[in-house]
């Protein structure tokens, strides 16, 4: 009976022994998946949000392995947390690149379009009659289009100065949408780049 208890003992103790090795390359290995995640929080959460919040739902799933003494599962998911992460960077940097672009595109555009219509308001407000083509509704709507626009392009400008690039995008595409609608109100040709 006592060579079994023995070999019990031992094999326990291996077992032990084989857990607290695995624990400091695990607790490594979950360090270094926070530093990386860590790394690329920041400009990431502004461009990749769904992205940064499944990396950290993945780091967060590692850390509780690691508090439940999982070590094997740790070191065997904590790396891949570290790899993903340059593909979070590249995905983030990616979308940077696209609103950046939309954004250029627009205020190189916009501001002219929405200049055209507030032109051609002036005219029509100084005239005695509307053109035949333009009824009172449509020039009201017209008018109250570009107010509108006009308002969302500052809201926009000003969300890009604070670095809000997407939040830019957004608001510049309602204005843009504004001014299209005012200038389809008035009769005016509406740029093929602004009918995207």
């Amino acid at each position: 009976m006592r060579p079994v208890k023995g070999i019990l003992w031992a094999t326990a103790l291996m077992l032990l022994s084989a857990c607290a090795s695995d624990k400091g390359p695990a607790e490594q290995a979950v360090k270094a998946a926070e530093a990386a995640v860590a790394e690329v929080r920041g400009e990431a959460a502004k461009w990749a949000p769904d992205h940064v919040r499944a990396l950290e739902a993945s780091l967060t799933a590692v850390k509780d392995k690691f508090a439940k003494g999982d070590y094997k599962a740790v070191l065997a998911e904590a790396p891949a947390i570290s790899s993903r992460t340059k593909e979070v960077a590249a995905a983030a940097a990616a979308k940077k690149a696209e609103l950046t672009k939309s954004w250029d595109e627009m205020n190189a555009g916009l501001p002219k379009m929405m200049a055209a219509v507030k032109s051609r308001v002036d005219i029509l407000s100084q005239s005695k009659k509307l053109p035949a083509t333009v009824s009172k509704e449509k020039f009201e709507a017209a008018k109250a289009g570009l107010a509108d626009a006009t308002k969302g392009w500052e809201e926009a400008s000003a969300a890009y100065a604070k670095g809000e690039v997407a939040n830019a995008v957004a608001r510049a595409d309602g204005a843009k949408k504004r001014t299209v609608e005012a200038l389809e109100a008035l009769g005016m040709p509406v740029p093929p780049a602004a009918k995207s």
